[in-house]
């Protein structure tokens, strides 16, 4: 194994929504690989406190629901950084209704922080990432999806809108920015045992129903784990797709919990 096996050290990479649940893990695991990461969030002390006595986690505070926070979400990064190689879009909203129930300022609010801030957020990043790939051959954005983007449960009408929109995002931008050497991944994880999921996953324990191969929720590092590949020299030659991290949820079939 070369001793540069999946390194990441000195990549400038930002993550959103990410003092906890599957955005913790993945800046923790980046950074503990050497890369350098600015890490956005929307609560300053829980922020500052997963932050605290790690070197190489920088704070940004900022609500990607905001439109005035977007672009200081990038110019804060390259203050810190000093350029970005990778950016990962993260943050995201987890809500669920039955249509009869939804609302055009509800459905707004969804569409504004699960599709418009990644796509508002590339745009931003685009000029920083080019730069990047022109020294280093290579810069990535990461969306993080679900495999609600396939597979929707009922009362996710629109959250699995936003986030096939996602995998669409990711195929077109991948397209238009090839020529920039710019790489453009989406990751769809299933059910993870994270504070957003633990009523779904108690519902999981508690039903005895297996909603995948593994029988069992997913872990936020094993999530980490793919991103940490797609973003590593030896993840450049996955473009323009999405990469399942599902447990084969979506291989084994219905898995809906009633």
């Amino acid at each position: 194994m070369s001793a540069n096996h999946f390194s990441v050290v000195g990549r400038r990479i930002v993550v959103t929504g990410a003092s906890k649940g599957i955005g913790g893990g993945i800046a923790t695991r980046l950074a503990d690989a050497g890369a350098e990461v600015v890490v956005v969030a929307r609560t300053e002390t829980e922020l500052i406190d997963f932050c605290a006595g790690h070197e190489r986690l920088y704070p940004v505070v900022a609500d990607v629901g905001v439109e005035e926070d977007l672009e200081r979400i990038v110019s804060s990064a390259v203050n810190v950084l000093g350029g970005i190689d990778v950016f990962v879009n993260n943050a995201g909203i987890g809500d669920w209704k039955a249509v009869e129930e939804i609302d055009r300022a509800w459905f707004d609010g969804l569409v504004a922080v699960n599709l418009w801030a990644p796509l508002r957020l590339a745009q931003l990043a685009h000029g920083y990432l080019c730069e990047s790939a022109r020294t280093t051959g290579d810069s990535v954005l990461v969306m993080i999806g679900s495999i609600d983007a396939v597979r929707p449960s009922a009362g996710g009408t629109v959250y699995g809108a936003t986030k096939a929109g996602l995998g669409a995002m990711t195929v077109a931008l991948a397209k238009e920015w090839m020529n920039d050497n710019i790489r453009v991944v989406q990751i769809n994880a299933g059910l993870v045992d994270t504070p957003m999921a633990t009523e779904a996953v108690a519902a999981l324990s508690a039903s005895g129903d297996r909603i995948n191969i593994a029988d069992r929720p997913g872990t936020v590092d094993e999530v980490a784990a793919a991103v940490h590949y797609v973003v590593s020299s030896e993840g450049r030659f996955v473009n323009a797709t999405s990469v399942l991290v599902d447990g084969g949820a979506l291989s084994l079939g219905p898995f809906d919990l009633r």
